[in-house]
Protein backbone atom coordinates (compact mmCIF):
# COMPACT_ATOMS: atom_id res chain seq x y z
CA UNK A 1 0.00 0.00 0.00
CA UNK A 2 0.90 3.79 -1.00
CA UNK A 3 -0.25 5.99 1.99
CA UNK A 4 0.72 9.20 3.61
CA UNK A 5 0.33 8.98 7.85
CA UNK A 6 0.19 12.15 9.42
CA UNK A 7 -0.59 14.07 12.83
CA UNK A 8 -3.18 17.01 11.90
CA UNK A 9 -4.77 19.27 15.31
CA UNK A 10 -8.76 18.84 15.62
CA UNK A 11 -10.96 21.62 16.70
CA UNK A 12 -12.65 20.82 19.75
CA UNK A 13 -10.64 17.62 20.15
CA UNK A 14 -6.75 17.75 19.58
CA UNK A 15 -4.01 15.56 18.01
CA UNK A 16 -5.60 13.01 15.62
CA UNK A 17 -4.34 10.83 13.27
CA UNK A 18 -4.86 11.27 9.28
CA UNK A 19 -4.58 8.10 6.75
CA UNK A 20 -4.88 8.56 3.20
CA UNK A 21 -4.69 5.81 0.75
CA UNK A 22 -2.98 6.31 -2.50
CA UNK A 23 -3.41 4.64 -5.69
CA UNK A 24 -2.41 5.52 -9.21
CA UNK A 25 -0.92 8.67 -7.86
CA UNK A 26 -4.36 10.37 -6.74
CA UNK A 27 -6.22 9.60 -2.92
CA UNK A 28 -9.00 7.09 -2.85
CA UNK A 29 -9.27 7.21 0.72
CA UNK A 30 -8.57 9.52 3.61
CA UNK A 31 -9.94 8.49 7.44
CA UNK A 32 -9.25 10.42 10.92
CA UNK A 33 -8.31 8.48 14.04
CA UNK A 34 -7.16 7.85 17.24
CA UNK A 35 -5.11 4.78 17.31
CA UNK A 36 -1.61 5.60 17.37
CA UNK A 37 0.03 2.13 17.99
CA UNK A 38 -1.53 -0.04 14.27
CA UNK A 39 -0.09 0.26 11.62
CA UNK A 40 -1.83 2.44 9.13
CA UNK A 41 -1.78 -0.65 6.06
CA UNK A 42 -3.65 -2.57 8.59
CA UNK A 43 -6.03 -0.15 9.44
CA UNK A 44 -7.12 1.10 5.78
CA UNK A 45 -7.64 -2.72 5.16
CA UNK A 46 -10.23 -2.51 8.27
CA UNK A 47 -11.92 0.49 7.32
CA UNK A 48 -12.30 -0.34 3.65
CA UNK A 49 -13.59 -3.88 4.65
CA UNK A 50 -15.74 -2.13 6.85
CA UNK A 51 -16.89 0.05 4.03
CA UNK A 52 -17.24 -3.08 1.73
CA UNK A 53 -19.98 -5.10 4.15
CA UNK A 54 -21.83 -1.47 4.44
CA UNK A 55 -21.94 -1.07 0.69
CA UNK A 56 -22.69 -4.95 0.43
CA UNK A 57 -25.99 -4.68 3.04
CA UNK A 58 -26.69 -1.29 1.03
CA UNK A 59 -27.07 -2.28 -2.40
CA UNK A 60 -28.51 -6.11 -1.06
CA UNK A 61 -31.28 -4.28 0.31
CA UNK A 62 -31.56 -1.77 -2.15
CA UNK A 63 -31.86 -3.98 -5.20
CA UNK A 64 -32.68 -7.42 -3.66
CA UNK A 65 -35.11 -6.33 -1.32
CA UNK A 66 -33.66 -8.20 2.05
CA UNK A 67 -35.23 -5.78 4.28
CA UNK A 68 -38.81 -6.28 2.29
CA UNK A 69 -41.37 -9.04 3.26
CA UNK A 70 -42.97 -10.39 -0.48
CA UNK A 71 -44.86 -12.95 1.67
CA UNK A 72 -47.60 -11.82 3.79
CA UNK A 73 -49.36 -14.58 5.05
CA UNK A 74 -49.49 -15.89 8.76
CA UNK A 75 -50.02 -18.13 11.47
CA UNK A 76 -52.76 -17.00 13.71
CA UNK A 77 -52.74 -18.22 17.19
CA UNK A 78 -53.11 -16.81 20.43
CA UNK A 79 -51.31 -13.77 21.49
CA UNK A 80 -49.22 -14.57 24.29
CA UNK A 81 -47.70 -11.10 24.51
CA UNK A 82 -46.78 -8.96 27.85
CA UNK A 83 -49.19 -5.98 27.89
CA UNK A 84 -50.24 -3.30 30.75
CA UNK A 85 -52.05 -4.56 33.35
CA UNK A 86 -55.19 -2.00 33.74
CA UNK A 87 -55.63 -3.42 37.38
CA UNK A 88 -52.08 -2.24 37.80
CA UNK A 89 -52.76 1.55 36.20
CA UNK A 90 -55.89 1.39 38.21
CA UNK A 91 -53.76 1.02 41.53
CA UNK A 92 -51.45 3.20 40.28
CA UNK A 93 -54.18 5.84 40.03
CA UNK A 94 -55.81 5.08 43.42
CA UNK A 95 -52.25 5.75 44.89
CA UNK A 96 -52.13 9.35 43.70
CA UNK A 97 -55.33 10.19 44.21
CA UNK A 98 -54.43 9.14 48.31
CA UNK A 99 -51.08 11.35 47.52
CA UNK A 100 -53.35 14.29 46.66
CA UNK A 101 -55.96 13.74 49.26
CA UNK A 102 -53.23 13.59 52.10
CA UNK A 103 -51.67 17.11 51.00
CA UNK A 104 -54.58 19.55 51.63
CA UNK A 105 -54.22 18.83 55.54
CA UNK A 106 -50.65 19.47 56.15
CA UNK A 107 -51.40 22.40 53.88
CA UNK A 108 -54.18 23.49 56.00
CA UNK A 109 -52.27 23.03 58.98
CA UNK A 110 -49.64 25.59 58.00
CA UNK A 111 -52.37 28.20 56.56
CA UNK A 112 -53.99 27.98 60.02
CA UNK A 113 -50.27 28.07 62.10
CA UNK A 114 -49.30 31.20 59.77
CA UNK A 115 -52.70 32.74 59.75
CA UNK A 116 -54.42 35.52 62.56
CA UNK A 117 -56.43 32.87 64.41
CA UNK A 118 -55.89 32.77 68.58
CA UNK A 119 -53.88 30.37 69.94
CA UNK A 120 -57.29 29.26 71.28
CA UNK A 121 -58.85 28.89 67.99
CA UNK A 122 -55.84 27.27 66.59
CA UNK A 123 -56.13 24.74 69.22
CA UNK A 124 -59.34 23.62 68.30
CA UNK A 125 -59.16 23.28 64.45
CA UNK A 126 -56.05 21.45 65.29
CA UNK A 127 -57.90 17.72 66.45
CA UNK A 128 -60.29 17.94 63.10
CA UNK A 129 -57.04 18.89 60.85
CA UNK A 130 -55.09 15.41 62.93
CA UNK A 131 -58.24 13.16 61.64
CA UNK A 132 -57.95 13.93 58.57
CA UNK A 133 -54.22 13.55 58.29
CA UNK A 134 -54.36 10.39 59.97
CA UNK A 135 -57.55 9.08 57.39
CA UNK A 136 -55.23 10.16 54.60
CA UNK A 137 -52.12 8.45 55.68
CA UNK A 138 -53.65 5.21 56.38
CA UNK A 139 -55.39 5.65 53.12
CA UNK A 140 -52.02 5.96 51.27
CA UNK A 141 -50.78 3.24 53.05
CA UNK A 142 -53.67 1.20 51.86
CA UNK A 143 -53.56 2.42 48.65
CA UNK A 144 -49.62 1.43 48.22
CA UNK A 145 -49.99 -2.10 50.01
CA UNK A 146 -52.70 -3.16 47.05
CA UNK A 147 -50.69 -1.99 44.45
CA UNK A 148 -47.40 -3.93 45.08
CA UNK A 149 -48.65 -7.26 44.41
CA UNK A 150 -50.73 -6.47 40.76
CA UNK A 151 -48.10 -7.05 38.30
CA UNK A 152 -46.81 -4.43 35.57
CA UNK A 153 -47.57 -6.11 32.69
CA UNK A 154 -49.45 -9.44 32.03
CA UNK A 155 -50.68 -12.16 29.39
CA UNK A 156 -53.17 -10.45 26.58
CA UNK A 157 -54.34 -14.17 27.09
CA UNK A 158 -55.42 -13.31 30.72
CA UNK A 159 -57.18 -10.20 29.32
CA UNK A 160 -59.12 -11.39 26.55
CA UNK A 161 -59.26 -15.45 26.14
CA UNK A 162 -60.20 -14.99 22.42
CA UNK A 163 -56.89 -12.24 22.14
CA UNK A 164 -55.54 -13.75 18.36
CA UNK A 165 -51.71 -13.13 17.25
CA UNK A 166 -50.41 -13.21 13.66
CA UNK A 167 -47.08 -14.57 13.50
CA UNK A 168 -44.91 -14.44 10.04
CA UNK A 169 -44.04 -17.83 9.07
CA UNK A 170 -40.16 -17.91 9.66
CA UNK A 171 -39.29 -20.72 7.57
CA UNK A 172 -40.77 -19.20 4.55
CA UNK A 173 -39.04 -15.89 5.21
CA UNK A 174 -35.92 -17.83 6.10
CA UNK A 175 -36.21 -19.20 2.47
CA UNK A 176 -37.01 -15.81 1.02
CA UNK A 177 -33.50 -14.38 2.31
CA UNK A 178 -31.75 -16.95 1.07
CA UNK A 179 -32.62 -16.91 -2.20
CA UNK A 180 -31.96 -13.06 -2.21
CA UNK A 181 -28.64 -13.37 -0.74
CA UNK A 182 -27.93 -16.39 -3.46
CA UNK A 183 -28.96 -13.41 -5.85
CA UNK A 184 -26.96 -11.24 -4.66
CA UNK A 185 -23.65 -13.34 -4.77
CA UNK A 186 -24.39 -14.43 -7.85
CA UNK A 187 -24.88 -11.15 -9.74
CA UNK A 188 -21.61 -10.42 -7.78
CA UNK A 189 -19.91 -13.10 -9.04
CA UNK A 190 -21.01 -12.81 -12.56
CA UNK A 191 -20.10 -8.74 -12.40
CA UNK A 192 -16.58 -9.76 -11.55
CA UNK A 193 -16.49 -12.00 -14.36
CA UNK A 194 -18.23 -9.51 -16.97
CA UNK A 195 -15.18 -7.20 -15.92
CA UNK A 196 -12.54 -9.00 -16.84
CA UNK A 197 -13.62 -8.59 -20.20
CA UNK A 198 -15.08 -5.54 -19.60
CA UNK A 199 -12.40 -3.54 -17.16
CA UNK A 200 -14.41 -0.82 -16.16
CA UNK A 201 -13.80 -0.89 -12.17
CA UNK A 202 -15.88 2.17 -11.67
CA UNK A 203 -19.59 1.08 -13.93
CA UNK A 204 -19.59 -2.47 -14.38
CA UNK A 205 -22.21 -3.19 -11.46
CA UNK A 206 -24.65 -0.70 -12.97
CA UNK A 207 -23.50 -1.69 -16.63
CA UNK A 208 -24.07 -5.39 -15.60
CA UNK A 209 -27.69 -4.38 -13.41
CA UNK A 210 -28.91 -3.17 -16.69
CA UNK A 211 -27.93 -6.28 -18.88
CA UNK A 212 -29.93 -8.57 -16.69
CA UNK A 213 -32.92 -6.44 -18.14
CA UNK A 214 -32.17 -6.90 -21.74
CA UNK A 215 -34.11 -7.89 -24.37
CA UNK A 216 -34.38 -11.30 -26.28
CA UNK A 217 -35.84 -14.35 -27.21
CA UNK A 218 -36.06 -17.98 -25.70
CA UNK A 219 -36.69 -21.07 -27.71
CA UNK A 220 -36.97 -24.46 -26.75
CA UNK A 221 -37.75 -28.38 -27.18
CA UNK A 222 -38.08 -31.47 -25.20
CA UNK A 223 -34.13 -31.10 -25.25
CA UNK A 224 -33.08 -28.17 -25.73
CA UNK A 225 -32.70 -24.10 -24.49
CA UNK A 226 -32.33 -21.36 -26.62
CA UNK A 227 -31.32 -18.05 -25.14
CA UNK A 228 -30.97 -15.37 -27.73
CA UNK A 229 -30.28 -12.04 -26.51
CA UNK A 230 -30.28 -8.88 -27.91
CA UNK A 231 -26.98 -7.13 -28.49
CA UNK A 232 -26.33 -3.88 -26.39
CA UNK A 233 -25.52 -0.60 -28.21
CA UNK A 234 -22.22 -0.01 -27.06
CA UNK A 235 -19.45 -1.76 -28.66
CA UNK A 236 -17.79 -2.61 -26.01
CA UNK A 237 -20.29 -3.97 -23.39
CA UNK A 238 -21.55 -6.15 -26.34
CA UNK A 239 -17.64 -7.80 -27.07
CA UNK A 240 -17.41 -7.93 -23.01
CA UNK A 241 -21.03 -9.88 -22.90
CA UNK A 242 -20.32 -11.63 -26.17
CA UNK A 243 -16.78 -13.23 -24.14
CA UNK A 244 -18.86 -13.66 -20.93
CA UNK A 245 -21.48 -15.96 -22.68
CA UNK A 246 -19.00 -17.81 -24.20
CA UNK A 247 -17.00 -18.55 -20.90
CA UNK A 248 -20.00 -19.36 -19.43
CA UNK A 249 -21.69 -21.32 -22.58
CA UNK A 250 -21.54 -25.52 -21.13
CA UNK A 251 -20.14 -27.61 -23.29
CA UNK A 252 -22.34 -30.45 -22.54
CA UNK A 253 -22.39 -33.63 -25.30
CA UNK A 254 -24.73 -33.60 -27.83
CA UNK A 255 -25.34 -36.89 -28.48
CA UNK A 256 -24.11 -40.73 -26.86
CA UNK A 257 -23.07 -43.57 -28.17
CA UNK A 258 -25.36 -46.45 -28.43
CA UNK A 259 -25.49 -48.81 -25.09
CA UNK A 260 -23.32 -51.63 -25.45
CA UNK A 261 -23.68 -55.26 -24.07
CA UNK A 262 -20.84 -56.15 -21.98
CA UNK A 263 -19.86 -60.01 -21.44
CA UNK A 264 -21.42 -62.14 -19.11
CA UNK A 265 -24.15 -59.07 -18.48
CA UNK A 266 -27.87 -59.04 -19.16
CA UNK A 267 -29.16 -55.85 -20.47
CA UNK A 268 -27.69 -53.02 -22.20
CA UNK A 269 -25.56 -50.81 -20.53
CA UNK A 270 -24.21 -47.20 -21.38
CA UNK A 271 -20.87 -46.24 -22.25
CA UNK A 272 -19.49 -43.80 -19.75
CA UNK A 273 -17.41 -42.07 -22.64
CA UNK A 274 -18.97 -38.66 -23.89
CA UNK A 275 -18.19 -38.01 -27.10
CA UNK A 276 -17.85 -33.90 -27.44
CA UNK A 277 -19.64 -32.84 -31.30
Amino acid sequence: MLLADESVQIKRYGTARRLTLIEDGLPVLQILTSDTTATGAALLCWLRARWRIENMFKYAAEHNGIDTLADYLMDIGPDARMVINPARVAARKTVAQAQDASSPPNGRSRQLLAGPSTPKQMNAKLPALHRQITMATKALEAAKTALRPVPAKIFATELDPTAKRARPRLARRGLQMVLRLLAFNAEAWLAEHFNAYLTDPDEYRAILRNLLHLGGQIDYTTKTITVTLDRPDSPRVARALELLTEDLHPRMPARRPPPTELPGHRGPTLNSDLVPT
